[in-house]
């Protein structure tokens, strides 16, 4: 028996020693830390990329929604009637199709806009569609349908008009190490017309 403990006594400081060598050894710490982290620093980079693309280009559809209204609210009129500015809807397109360069350098094919004139219901609170004309695709409002207006917009101006522009753009995030979903980013002005009470616009897409 003492034999066998005074041949097993060497094995075991052995492995002793290479048990302390294992547990000393920080060598390759640094490896299996970069192993753990990268992948959320690459992740969290990624979503860094793609929140601040999406504020670039909600920063400009903002831009082109008030570019747009801005322009349809003077727009000039081919004729007065009943104190309404008169235009066509090519008109209206041709001041949809410039406010779409303001979208730029974010691709222009994945606009869509609305232009639509809309009067103030009584409630204040509420407006009723009078036309509209859409751009690249953008459904139409039908000429009739109510639109809630923004808190306070429609406070004393029952019976007057508003252009409303609205401005649509398909947001696909570039695919870098993690996915991400497409979303539509928005955004909707209102202004009153410029040359006249109203514009009249009894060619557009719907219409009164």
């Amino acid at each position: 028996m003492t034999n066998v403990r005074a041949l097993a006594a060497p094995f075991r400081l052995r492995a002793a020693r290479v048990g302390r060598a294992l547990r000393d050894d920080t060598r390759a710490t640094a490896a299996v830390e970069a192993a753990l982290i990268l992948p959320v620093a690459l992740t969290m980079f990624a979503l860094l990329v793609y929140a601040a693309e999406a504020f670039a280009i909600q920063r400009k559809v903002t831009l082109t929604a008030r570019t747009v209204t801005d322009l349809v609210t003077q727009a000039a009129p081919t004729q007065m009637s009943s104190g309404a500015s008169v235009v066509s809807h090519t008109a209206i397109d041709a001041d949809l199709c410039a406010a779409a360069a303001v979208i730029q350098p974010y691709d222009s094919i994945q606009l869509s806009m609305l232009g639509t004139e809309v009067k103030v219901n009584s409630d204040q609170l509420t407006a009723t569609v009078q036309w509209s004309q859409p751009y690249n695709g953008a459904a139409t409002r039908a000429a009739g349908a109510t639109v809630t207006l923004p808190a306070g917009l429609g406070t004393g101006q029952a019976g007057n008009y508003f252009i409303m522009g609205e401005v649509y753009y398909n947001y696909t995030p570039l695919q870098i190490f993690t996915p991400a979903s497409a979303l539509t980013l928005h955004d909707t002005i209102f202004l009153t017309p410029r040359q006249s009470t109203s514009i009249s616009c009894t060619d557009c897409a719907t219409h009164s």
